[in-house]
């Protein structure tokens, strides 16, 4: 899932962000596992609607692992994105 996730943010990078440079970190604990891509392109308004699926799919990932997903973004700002999932195998939903 964390794969799926990354690649789904890089590639929403690429089609819209034109930006010059991208972080992606992913470290643990003991409890969580944490992933922050991080971009310097266009940003974008968080509080217009969006037509693409690129997020909600994130979102739907995260919630399934019964993570925290958030996003950070402003026109010209670039991007943010960080997300914690727990490693606590009975946390994760299976349905």
């Amino acid at each position: 899932s964390l794969y799926r996730i990354v690649q789904e943010q890089l590639t929403n990078i690429q089609k819209h962000a034109a930006a010059g440079e991208v972080r992606l970190r992913l470290c643990n604990t003991s409890d969580e596992v944490c992933l922050h891509i991080e971009d310097n392109g266009a940003g974008f308004d968080l509080r217009k609607n969006r037509k693409g699926i690129g997020l909600m799919n994130i979102q739907n990932r995260v919630d399934m692992l019964n993570g925290e997903f958030s996003l950070h973004s402003a026109p010209g700002k670039g991007c943010r994105l960080e997300i914690r999932i727990p490693l606590n195998p009975d946390s994760i939903n299976k349905g």
